[in-house]
């Protein structure tokens, strides 16, 4: 992953963190945040060295913008 790709992807993750606590606060991305880092362990184990694999990049952000699918309700999906 290039440095342009990864500020990408800290602006997208913050972008979701920031949807997510006008959803329901700092607790809700607390736990979707540990739910995503579970969640990209369990599927896509990485030992820390090198960049970060892509796969598991998208897998973090996937529970993230499920998690603020879910808190959203139906009406603003």
């Amino acid at each position: 992953m290039t440095v342009f790709e990864r500020l990408w992807v800290w602006r997208v993750r913050a972008a979701c963190e920031m949807a997510l606590a006008l959803c329901g606060g700092d607790e809700l991305v607390d736990d979707a945040r540990t739910e995503a880092s579970w969640y990209a362990d369990l599927l896509h184990p990485w030992d820390g060295r090198g960049c970060e694999p892509d796969a598991r990049v998208h897998a973090w952000l996937s529970i993230l913008l499920a998690r603020r699918t879910v808190a959203a309700g139906p009406l603003e999906r």
